[in-house]
């Protein structure tokens, strides 16, 4: 199949475009209300630093941007997610066309865009939006720089954004395995390139502000993404492995997952037992692909592993699934179908609840996922602002990560709020830049899921002042216990 005018950067643009926009006019309605998560990135949004306890800037930086046009509403703190993963699927239509053919580009382009985890990541923020557009900016830079004669600017490109995506998620470190690689089998001479060696001294100059505001902060980020790995039980969990492959035919699709491990496996196989290394051009794609799977892999073995945590395989990824599949006659049907299939998963899930509703089908706790995660939100920060009114100047209080981050943004206007932290271990952000006891004479409000807290305890006076009930199906409801207390024991 030759290449063909119809296969143009142009036609990737409007495709991608197309998406972007069906996107924003479902944020626009505004119809789920943030995650936690997210509220968390929206209030560091408020004070914008160079570091925050679980993750680095970057996000927060976004979003202060984006609500401070749109205002400090749902689609304001989301509003980037679509175009981010827009601008994504433009350099990786460029990957796959530099490496290959305006064909290869086109198609990898439209398999990135109905991506399932994309199709599901742009309707939400995350660090992983920011984190997969500045690999795949690093992935084409780097391409750039292995040219015979290469550009100097391109080092520096290659330098920003992998000091960028360091500031968006420390999972861009993989980026320099997936360098190391390549370099090891095909580019031993980049190792002696003085350019190499500056590049990645410009990204660790990028990078520098947020380890300095880790140092100044007992290394906190570092020692929770470290925390997060948990490699310190019982190391073998083939049951946490199995859901972790299973999660990954969610993200990356039941039938490009297979065949990416497929082809992983047929290119080790050629490089470790026949000593042939494969074509290059398919090798680099594999390195960058291989080693953040490998390490997930791996990870989710010996501990557990989030599903999105291997996202940055799927940069090169979908490129090297699509390359391999469309010049072969008995694979060529995969890329089609795949896409036929994205686009059939991305209605439902689109239009799930207004399918539910037209098939007379009553959603419950098992058949909504999105009850349990973010449902309810608004109607609590309603209640509790109410309550609130009635005890003026009153302190918020929470013991939850999420329940503080989601107050932060429903109560309106907002409280002071403080998190409850009777060990006094830094276990999250607001335990680091909250306390207690600098509000030891004031009147608390305790928001909290328990209906007898052992916080109680520690007060002088506590009473309970409330119990907020939010319905949100036949069979789930989520409760919310309220007291009011003053007098910090202690």
């Amino acid at each position: 199949m030759k290449d063909a005018p119809r296969h143009s950067f142009g036609l990737a643009l409007s495709l991608l475009f197309f998406l972007a926009a069906a996107r924003m006019v479902i944020l626009s309605g505004e119809y789920y209300p943030l995650h936690g998560d997210e509220a968390q990135y929206w209030l560091w949004s408020k004070n914008l630093d160079w570091g925050y306890y679980s993750k680095p800037p970057l996000l927060s930086w976004i979003i202060a941007l984006t609500t401070a046009v749109l205002g400090d509403r749902e689609f304001g703190v989301r509003f980037a997610s679509p175009f981010l993963h827009f601008a994504t699927g433009l350099v990786i239509y460029r990957i796959g066309e530099k490496l290959f053919d305006r064909r290869i580009g086109f198609y990898s382009a439209l398999t990135y865009g109905l991506l399932p985890a994309v199709t599901f990541s742009a309707l939400i923020m995350s660090t992983d939006v920011p984190l997969l557009l500045c690999w795949a900016v690093g992935l084409y830079a780097y391409l750039r720089v292995t040219e015979p004669t290469p550009e100097p600017r391109w080092w520096l490109v290659l330098g920003g954004a992998i000091g960028l995506g360091m500031l968006a998620k420390y999972a861009m470190l993989f980026f320099l395995g997936g360098m190391a690689l390549h370099m090891m089998l095909w580019r031993r001479d980049l190792w002696t390139n003085p350019r190499l060696w500056a590049g990645v001294g410009f990204a660790f100059l990028v990078f520098s502000p947020n380890i300095w505001w880790n140092a100044q902060h007992q290394f906190a980020t570092i020692s929770h993404t470290a925390a997060n790995a948990n490699l310190g039980g019982t190391l073998m969990h083939p049951k946490k492995l199995a859901e972790f492959v299973g999660g990954q035919l969610g993200v990356f699709g039941p039938l490009l997952f297979p065949v990416l491990l497929v082809a992983l496996g047929a290119l080790l196989f050629r490089t470790t037992l026949t000593r042939r290394l494969p074509d290059e051009r398919l090798g680099l794609l594999a390195a960058f692909a291989l080693t953040p799977l490998a390490v997930m892999l791996t990870v989710a073995f010996l501990s557990r592993a989030n599903a999105n945590w291997a996202a940055t395989a799927y940069v090169s990824a979908t490129v090297l699934v699509v390359a391999l599949t469309l010049d072969r006659a008995r694979w060529r049907w995969i890329i089609p179908a795949s896409l036929g299939l994205h686009i059939a998963v991305m209605g439902v899930g689109y239009g799930y609840h207004d399918l539910a509703k037209l098939a007379g089908v009553t959603l419950t706790r098992k058949t909504d996922p999105a009850l349990k995660a973010v449902m309810g939100s608004p109607a609590l920060g309603k209640a509790v602002r109410q309550t609130l009114q009635q005890m003026p100047g009153a302190v918020l209080m929470t013991d939850e990560r999420m329940i503080f981050a989601l107050l932060s943004f429903y109560v309106r206007p907002p409280a002071q709020q403080v998190q409850w932290n009777p060990d006094g271990l830094i276990q999250n952000h607001f335990e680091l830049t909250t306390r207690i006891e600098d509000f030891r004479r004031d009147t608390i409000l305790y928001v909290t899921r328990q209906e007898n807290p052992a916080a109680l305890a520690r007060f002088e006076m506590a009473e309970p002042v409330g119990r907020i009930t939010i319905p949100l199906a036949k069979d789930y409801a989520k409760v919310f216990y309220l007291f009011r207390m003053q007098g910090l024991r202690g």
